[in-house]
């Protein structure tokens, strides 16, 4: 991951900034338009795996308007964009 985040000729990024925003996250894991339409369910290149055996309680999960899109009308404010609150991985 800091080998896909971190410019050549510059001192590795914090931990914290390697994924703080879905194109970083992209950029750190590789994940690239060639996945695009990839099942995450039973892929075997990118899939979503279960990380705990009990949910997240709802009062951890905070919840806001995207970040840079403002072309998106009527879209612009809906909360579709999601964190665990405190999360110091969470962009700005």
């Amino acid at each position: 991951m800091q080998r896909n985040r971190t410019a050549k000729n510059k001192k590795p990024m914090r931990d914290t900034d390697l994924c703080s925003g879905p194109a970083k996250l992209c950029q750190a894991l590789a994940i690239d338009r060639d996945l695009n339409a990839a099942d995450l369910c039973t892929g075997d290149r990118l899939w979503v795996e279960q990380a705990r055996a009990r949910k997240l309680p709802t009062h951890r999960i905070a919840s806001g308007p995207r970040i840079g899109i403002d072309y998106a009308g009527d879209w612009v404010d809906q909360p579709l964009r999601f964190w665990v609150k405190g999360n110091p991985h969470v962009s700005k």
